[in-house]
């Protein structure tokens, strides 16, 4: 058996009288109106059911933003920034090198051009310069003991001493005769005694150097005193005599 419920909030049901029914109305022993308990069973009101957002009020929630291709970029501009700095520092150093051993690679020597004369244009006297001595007291030395050799080999008719002193090329005498003439009609002079010479002095131009001083000779017809003016080249790793001039002064 289903008890009647005894909330607060249960409700009466009011009937009206049925209008067919006037006589019962009239009738004293009926109240007017009668109410009756609710029939069992719960009548609620009906509540309107909540309803979602329409299509127009949904966002979707955001996710997390994708950050990869940022990285990505970043590490791609980090590279080509290492990369132009070792090209900085590394490229201008190979460049430098590799100028400065072409500059040091032999060049090659100058073809003769068809163009030039049939003969060629004689060198200078002096065509070493490997080794020149350049210290004024040696190269006095030097010379003035060549000129000593020079001045015994005409003595005694040495000409393999000649052949040493005198360069090719060279010129003496009043004549002018040259090496060969020279050397040919070398001989033994028996007239001298004795030589000396004294006041050498010498002046050197790079591979160049003329010295000039005094011969005295005693002879069996007496002294003889002789100024000369001697020029050499420096050739050969040695002094060469390229000209002479003699002049007897007593």
């Amino acid at each position: 058996m289903r008890e009647t419920p005894s909330r607060a909030d249960s409700q009466e049901t009011l009937v009206s009288p049925s209008p067919a029914l006037p006589a019962l109305a009239n009738q004293s022993s009926l109240p007017s109106t009668q109410s009756y308990n609710q029939l069992p069973g719960k009548g609620t009101l009906g509540q309107p059911e909540p309803r979602g957002p329409g299509p127009e009020t949904y966002r979707p929630a955001a996710g997390p933003r994708r950050r990869w291709p940022w990285i990505v970029l970043t590490f791609a501009l980090l590279l080509l920034v290492i990369g132009a700095v070792v090209m900085a520092i590394v490229i201008p150093p190979m460049l430098r090198a590799s100028n400065a051993n072409n500059d040091n690679r032999p060049k090659p020597a100058p073809t003769r051009s068809p163009d030039w004369a049939a003969t060629p244009t004689p060198a200078p006297a002096a065509t070493e310069r490997d080794g020149v001595p350049d210290d004024e007291a040696k190269v006095l030395a030097q010379l003035t003991r060549l000129e000593e050799e020079w001045a015994e080999a005409n003595v005694k008719g040495d000409k393999e001493a000649l052949e040493r002193i005198l360069a090719d090329e060279y010129v003496g005498g009043d004549n002018g005769h040259n090496k060969r003439e020279y050397i040919d009609t070398l001989t033994p002079d028996d007239s001298i005694k004795s030589w000396e010479i004294s006041d050498v002095t010498v002046e050197q131009d790079r591979d160049q150097a003329t010295v000039e001083g005094t011969l005295k000779d005693e002879t069996t017809k007496g002294t003889e005193v002789y100024q000369f003016n001697d020029k050499f080249v420096w050739r050969d790793r040695r002094w060469q005599a390229v000209a002479s001039k003699t002049t007897r002064v007593r």
